[in-house]
C-alpha cells in the first residue's frame, strides 16, 4: 500500500476530488482480495469510502495483483490471449478481461497526460522509414 498522501478522493462531488491527500483521508477497515488484505479508505470531507485499488487496473478484479501483473507482462512480451491463458493457468475470458481493462486504463491515463502537451516539433523517423520501405517494395514489383 502507498502512503495515504498518494491517494485522492474519487468522489467527483467532493471539493478534494483528484487532489492528493492533504490529511483528508483515513484508513477505514480492510478486506480480502485474492488472498491479500486490501485497505479501505474514507474521505473526511465527503465521507466517501473506497478501496486502495479504486481507479486502478486492479479494481473490481477477482485475480490477485500478482496474477494481473503476470497477465500484463505476458502480453507485453508479445504473447496472445491463448498463450497467456496457458502460461498463467487462467481462463481465456479472464485474461481477455484483464487485457481490455488494462488497455482502457492506459488509454485513460495517457489521454489525460497528453491532452495538455504542446509540441514544437515531432520526429517520426521510424514511421517515415517504414512507409518509405513499403513504397520502395511496390516500385520494384
Amino acid at each position: 500500500m502507498l502512503t495515504l498522501s498518494e491517494y485522492f478522493c474519487p468522489n467527483e462531488q467532493c471539493k478534494e476530488y483528484g487532489l492528493k491527500s492533504q490529511g483528508n483521508l483515513v484508513k477505514s477497515g480492510t478486506y480480502l482480495k485474492g488472498g491479500e488484505r486490501k485497505q479501505m479508505l474514507q474521505c473526511k470531507i465527503c465521507r466517501h469510502r473506497f478501496s486502495e485499488t479504486c481507479n486502478t487496473v486492479f479494481a473490481n478484479c477477482h485475480y490477485s495483483d500478482q496474477d494481473i501483473g503476470q497477465i500484463i507482462t505476458c502480453v507485453i512480451e508479445g504473447n496472445g490471449v491463448r498463450a497467456t491463458s496457458r502460461i498463467t493457468g487462467k481462463s481465456k475470458e479472464g485474461v481477455n478481461r484483464v487485457i481490455l481493462k488494462a488497455g482502457n486504463h492506459a488509454e485513460q491515463i495517457l489521454s489525460g497526460l497528453l491532452c495538455s502537451l504542446h509540441l514544437e516539433e515531432c520526429q517520426l523517423d521510424e514511421l517515415w522509414s517504414f512507409v518509405n520501405k513499403k513504397r520502395l517494395c511496390r516500385k520494384r514489383i
